[in-house]
C-alpha cells in the first residue's frame, strides 16, 4: 500500500466528513447512546446491527476571540453545522467560531467477547476512546477492569475516561467515587489518562470533553492511496416494483475516494466449479454517490467516518445484506484471496494452544469466518487454517476465538504470515516451507 499525505485540518475536507474514529465503550446502562446523542446533536444513532455498533458525528469548534476562556470556548455541533458559526457564550456573540475537528463516534458493544475481536481488528482505524463509568455504581467494577485491560493489551494509548450520569447522585458521593477513579487509572491501567464528570442528559461539562479530545487524540499519520475498505452494510434504495431504467443500484457503507471511480469486490460471488472446486467471481461496479451523514461528498478521504456509497450495481445482489464483510476496493488493486492461510498465534491464555482438527472463528475486518485448523507447529506459534470461505486478507492482524460451552470466546491473536490462493498460488516465507508441512 501506498501512504499519501492529507491535510486533515483542511476546511474543505473537515467541513464535508469526519477524519478521525473515537471509540465509545463501557457496560450496559453507563449511557453510551445518550452521551453521544448530546455530543452529536442527534435524536437517533446510525446503527449497524450486524456488528453490533452504532455512529454519529460531531463537528468540534473553537471561539476565534483569544479571551473567550476555556473550556466554554468549546462547543460541539452536529455533522451539517456551518463552518463559522457564532459562538454562543454570553458577551462573545459577535465572535465566530472555528472548525478544529470532524469526529466519527463509534459507539462499540458492552459484550466483551464481542468488543475484543472488534478492537484488535479495528486498532488502525480508531484513534482514541472514551471509556465511560456510571457513577451510581461503585468503582472498580469488574466489566470496566476488564475493559481497561482489554485497551491495555490491543495499545489503545489515547484514552479519557469519563464518569456519566453525575446529576443523578450527590456531589459528595460523585467527586468520592471521581478520586477512587483517578487513583485506580493512575495506579494500575492506563497512567495519565484525564478523568472527567460529565452529564450528557444536563449536557454538564461536555465542552471539557470537546477540549480534551482536541489537545490529546491526535489525528490518523498514516493514509494509503488506493485504500481498501470493508462493506458495513449493503441495501437497495429503488422503489419497489420499479420500471426499467428506474432502478438506483445499491448503497454500501465504507469508505473510499470520489464519485464516478469504478469499484471492484471481492471475493464476490462464490461457487464451485463442476469438479467442486471454489471458484470466486468478482463483482464490478462504479460509484455514484458519495455522502457522509446528510453531506454529499465528491471524493472521500480514507481517514475516518461512515460513508455511504451509492453504485449502479444490481440490487439482487444483496439480498439479506449478502456482501457484508466483503472488501471494496479499486479495480486490480484488492488484496488477494485465499482459501488457506498460514498464521502466527499469539495465545492471550498460558498454556493453551491450538490442536490439529480444530474449529475456530476469524474476526477479519468486519466479518466471521469459520476455519478448521489443518497443522499446527510449536515452532514460533505458527498454524495453517483452511477457512470455510474464500478470504480476502486486507489486515495483518486478526482475533481468533474457541467455541466454549457453546460460546465464542476469544483465545488469540493472529497474525497472516502466508497462504494458499483461491487459483492455487503457495505464498509462504521460507521459515514457514522450512516446517515440512505437505502445502
Amino acid at each position: 500500500m501506498i501512504e499519501v499525505k492529507w491535510d486533515l485540518l483542511d476546511p474543505e475536507i473537515i467541513s464535508r466528513q469526519p477524519t478521525i474514529n473515537i471509540g465509545v465503550i463501557g457496560q450496559a446502562g453507563c449511557g453510551k447512546s445518550t452521551f453521544m446523542k448530546a455530543i452529536c446533536e442527534r435524536a437517533q444513532l446510525e446503527r449497524i446491527v450486524t456488528m453490533n455498533l452504532a455512529f454519529a458525528n460531531a463537528k468540534i469548534y473553537k471561539c476565534e476571540n483569544d479571551e473567550c476562556p476555556p473550556p466554554l470556548c468549546y462547543k460541539a455541533y452536529g455533522s451539517g453545522k456551518e463552518d463559522s458559526p457564532l459562538c454562543e457564550l454570553v458577551g462573545f456573540q459577535n465572535c465566530r467560531m472555528k472548525l478544529l475537528r470532524h469526529v466519527s463516534f463509534v459507539e462499540c458493544p458492552d459484550d466483551l467477547n464481542i468488543l475484543m475481536p472488534m478492537l484488535i481488528t479495528s486498532v488502525p482505524s480508531i484513534q482514541g476512546v472514551l471509556l465511560l463509568i456510571d457513577a451510581n455504581e461503585r468503582f472498580p467494577q469488574k466489566q470496566t477492569s476488564d475493559f481497561l485491560a482489554a485497551l491495555k493489551a490491543v495499545g489503545l494509548n489515547h484514552i479519557i475516561i469519563l464518569q456519566t450520569k453525575v446529576d443523578s447522585i450527590k456531589e459528595s458521593i460523585a467527586m468520592d467515587r471521581l478520586e477512587a477513579i483517578k487513583k485506580f487509572i493512575k495506579r494500575r491501567i492506563v497512567g495519565e489518562a484525564p478523568v472527567l464528570s460529565v452529564s450528557a442528559k444536563c449536557k454538564y461539562n461536555i465542552e471539557d470533553v470537546c477540549e480534551y479530545i482536541v489537545k490529546n487524540i491526535p489525528l490518523p499519520q498514516h493514509l494509503v492511496k488506493r485504500p481498501c475498505v470493508s462493506i458495513f452494510r449493503s441495501i437497495d434504495i429503488s422503489k419497489p416494483a420499479p420500471e426499467i431504467g428506474e432502478t438506483k443500484g445499491v448503497v454500501f457503507c465504507g469508505s473510499l475516494r470520489r464519485v464516478n471511480q469504478m469499484i471492484e469486490i471481492g471475493p464476490g460471488i462464490v461457487d464451485k466449479d463442476e469438479n467442486g472446486e471454489i471458484k470466486c467471481t468478482p463483482i464490478y461496479s462504479k460509484i455514484v454517490s458519495l455522502y457522509s451523514e446528510q453531506n454529499e461528498l465528491q471524493y472521500a478521504v480514507p481517514a475516518g467516518g461512515l460513508i455511504w456509497i451509492g453504485t449502479t450495481l444490481d440490487p439482487t445482489l444483496t439480498n439479506a445484506d449478502s456482501l457484508f464483510g466483503q472488501v471494496l476496493g479499486e479495480v486490480q488493486f484488492l488484496p488477494r484471496l485465499f482459501c488457506k492461510i498460514a498464521v502466527g498465534v499469539q495465545m492471550l491464555e498460558e498454556r493453551t494452544k491450538l490442536g490439529r482438527g480444530e474449529i475456530v472463528k476469524l474476526n477479519i475486518h468486519s466479518s466471521s469466518i469459520v476455519a478448521r485448523v489443518c497443522q499446527a507447529s510449536g515452532e514460533g506459534g505458527i498454524v495453517r487454517l483452511k477457512v470455510k470461505s474464500p478470504v480476502c486478507m486486507m489486515q495483518e492482524r486478526f482475533a481468533i476465538s474457541r467455541n466454549v460451552e457453546n460460546q465464542w470466546r476469544l483465545i488469540a491473536i493472529g497474525y497472516m504470515r502466508g497462504g494458499t490462493t483461491v487459483d492455487g498460488e503457495k505464498i509462504y516465507p521460507p521459515h514457514i516451507r522450512r516446517l515440512g508441512w505437505n502445502l
